[in-house]
């Protein structure tokens, strides 16, 4: 049933109301499993309590009253002890409907109540001292904590109080004023329970459908969400591709042309991809991050200063053209986090300091603190901020030096992220500042778990190797063959996994390189894996994905191929090529470059 319909249903019930205790037909149902459900979590108590009172009672009888009377009593005891068991076991194992369950359930109780009526007179009839208090106890215990529905539990309580009156005349009692009035009083006792059953169901249907119509509230707006987050999807898909391409035009137009006005205008056009680039990621991984389930962190133990080596070397090139000092201090720390999250965190933090700090000196510091947590410090001696600034930053879209929104000054968005980023993580940020002498973000980290083996990090090489590209774009397609070829790469590029099949032999690629998403019915990693499966040996692999989500995640880890997200940072790619080309390296001779 699609959510209008349901809607319907509910609003519909909402406006007939509930007055007579039930649902139209399509909801009387559903609102039976749920009086069901309640009834299964208090049974075994009421089961239990039944059974512990009726044993008191047994005790006492064959303890107090003459034998002849407690033999007398103690089959309508069984019965009733009996009829509880049964109860329990029937409900908790039937596959019945919910509305059969309730009424086995109720006349159980309905059994109880007729023992207690019958057990009574038996009771005088031997000269016992046994009343009627004790099936008042037993109504009692119905209206107020059976829970069953009020119909069947209203019926079963006037059914044996009217045994119980019934039998005076069929056992030979004198009538008389003591008998009226034990007649009245238990009739009495069931209008005021019936009245008080009513309004506990009345109130228990309305919080149901409340409930009912939360829940539909909710669903609606996960089903919103997750439209939204496949939308983000296809939207970063698309939107990223041109800009992968752009990039990678750039990098190779500024590494092949010498021509001083050339280089100038493909200087300035890297900057606006670079700043195009930053603005679209910066808010499609807000988008992301205000979602339900946008982002679920993976954690794991790893070596925190491979990353901020990684980090340092990035922005390096900024830093100078700014006429900044960035410094890099960190030994050999092991974090527990999730390293992409915590990488863009980080990035986050020192994209910031260069932009907004108006500093001549930015640092990367990471050691451990008093309490044995490790501390990632981004510091900068830069303008500093205020008190009232320093709750401001982390306000989305909030930029405290750029009234005239200058695009190279981002969205005011960087803080944002990293703020729900820790929140994801659970990792703490202090922010240490005063006007005019700097700020210092501090990320406290949980110690990880050392490696026993660290691999040494991979020294730079030439890229001399053969790559095997698929890739569906035809721009991203030529510009990321042009510049492999251009950093002494042997590509051979095709936009299928069939056009791959064919020149595989030929090639024998030390290096799979596929996007994740393919003009065709599979996608990226399906491709690695026939291929691998062709050459017969696990090829190193590099996947390109413009949604770099937990699931393709966790699956190329899987499949042990390293994942980048597109826009495709040129620097990145290199030394991700480094690594891999150094796993790899079989002793056969190069075959002729080939390109298809």
């Amino acid at each position: 049933m699609n959510f209008d319909c349901r809607e319907a249903l509910l609003l519909t019930q909402l406006r007939l109301g509930y007055a007579r205790l039930g649902f139209i037909p399509d909801l009387e149902p559903e609102f039976a499993k749920a009086q069901l459900q309640q009834v299964l979590e208090r049974l075994p108590l009421i089961t239990w309590t039944v059974l512990l009172l009726q044993a008191v009672f047994l005790f006492l009888e064959w303890l107090l009253q003459p034998l002849e009377t407690s033999s007398a009593l103690l089959p309508l005891r069984l019965l009733a002890i009996f009829s509880a068991l049964g109860a329990l076991w029937y409900c908790r194992s039937s596959s019945h409907p919910a509305p059969t369950i309730l009424r086995v359930y109720v006349s159980a109780y309905a059994i109880h109540g007729l023992c207690m009526s019958v057990l009574v007179h038996i009771s005088w009839l031997y000269g016992g001292q046994q009343d009627y208090d004790c099936l008042f106890l037993v109504m009692m215990f119905g209206y107020l904590w059976l829970g069953g529905p009020l119909l069947m539990v209203s019926l079963s309580s006037l059914l044996f109080c009217a045994v119980f009156v019934g039998l005076y005349p069929l056992m030979g009692w004198d009538l008389n004023a003591g008998m009226l009035y034990e007649a009245i009083f238990l009739f009495g006792a069931n209008v005021i329970g019936t009245i008080g059953a009513y309004s506990r169901e009345y109130e228990q249907r309305k919080a149901w459908l409340n409930t009912q119509l939360l829940d539909l509230a909710r669903l609606r707006a996960e089903d919103d969400d997750g439209r939204k987050l496949r939308l983000l999807a296809a939207a970063s898909h698309d939107l990223r591709q041109p800009l992968n391409a752009m990039g990678l035009y750039v990098e190779h137009l500024l590494e092949h042309n010498q021509d001083p006005s050339v280089r100038h205008i493909s200087q300035r056009l890297a900057v606006a991809v670079e700043q195009l680039g930053r603005l679209m990621l910066s808010l499609l991984d807000f988008t992301r991050l205000t979602l339900p389930d946008g982002v679920r962190p993976q954690i794991e133990h790893f070596a925190l200063r491979p990353l901020l080596l990684r980090l340092s070397h990035e922005a390096q090139a900024q830093a100078k053209s700014q006429g900044i000092e960035l410094q890099l201090q960190c030994s050999d720390l092991w974090v527990h986090s999730d390293p992409l999250l915590l990488e863009r965190v980080l990035r986050n933090l020192l994209i910031n300091a260069l932009l907004h700090a108006q500093a001549k000196r930015v640092w990367l510091y990471a050691g451990k603190n008093d309490d044995g947590e490790v501390e990632v410090e981004v510091g900068d001696d830069g303008r500093g901020l205020a008190e009232d600034e320093q709750v401001l930053v982390f306000e989305e879209f909030r930029q405290l030096n750029n009234p005239g929104r200058k695009a190279e000054r981002g969205l005011g968005l960087g803080l944002a992220i990293v703020d729900q980023l820790l929140q994801a993580l659970g990792h703490r940020l202090q922010l240490h500042s005063e006007p005019g002498h700097g700020a210092r973000f501090v990320v406290q980290l949980p110690v990880g778990k050392s490696a026993q083996h660290p691999v040494p990090a991979a020294k730079p090489r030439p890229l001399q190797g053969r790559v095997l590209l698929i890739e569906d774009d035809v721009d991203s397609l030529n510009a990321l063959t042009t510049l492999l070829q251009g950093w002494g790469c042997h590509v051979w590029a095709c936009r299928t996994l069939a056009e791959a099949q064919v020149v595989f032999e030929q090639s024998q690629a030390q290096v799979l390189i596929s996007d994740f998403r393919l003009a065709e019915d599979n996608d990226g990693l399906f491709a690695i894996r026939a291929l691998r499966e062709r050459g017969g040996a696990e090829i190193p692999a590099l996947l390109v994905s413009a949604d770099v989500s937990v699931q393709l995640q966790a699956r190329c880890v899987e499949e042990s191929v390293t994942l980048l997200a597109k826009p495709l940072l040129p620097a990145r790619l290199q030394q991700t090529l480094v690594v891999l080309l150094g796993v790899h390296r079989p002793a056969t001779a190069s075959p002729v470059p080939g390109q298809h």
